[in-house]
């Protein structure tokens, strides 16, 4: 008997891809905040030239946190991409182990 189950694997990689998706999305929603994170804490800086707010910005605890953050969530993001990658992989070899068997009862 087969242990091919072909809805469980679809729902694996269903679940898979979609983890991995809203992980991509935080990340990317991350990402495209920096720079808006950086002006923010710039603005309510009380220095007068630009280059002194961002440098006070850029070492503000506030935008560090944000690139910890930004970078975790890319990490996450990456990760559940290989899990999803790899479970595509699995997917192809248990159908291709099938595949071989059903070949070898033919014969």
């Amino acid at each position: 008997m087969s242990n091919l189950n072909p809805e469980k694997i679809y729902n694996s990689l269903i679940e898979s891809g979609e983890s991995w998706a809203d992980l991509q999305a935080a990340a990317e929603l991350l990402e495209e905040s920096k720079k808006s994170v950086l002006a923010e804490l710039a603005n309510k800086c009380p220095e007068n030239s630009l280059g002194a707010r961002e440098s006070l910005a850029l070492a503000d605890p506030v935008y560090r946190l944000h690139l910890v953050n930004m970078v975790a969530a890319r990490q996450a993001a990456t990760r559940a991409r290989v899990r999803y990658d790899a479970l595509k992989v699995l997917a192809d070899m248990r159908r291709t182990i099938e595949s071989s068997r059903r070949a070898e009862m033919k014969l």
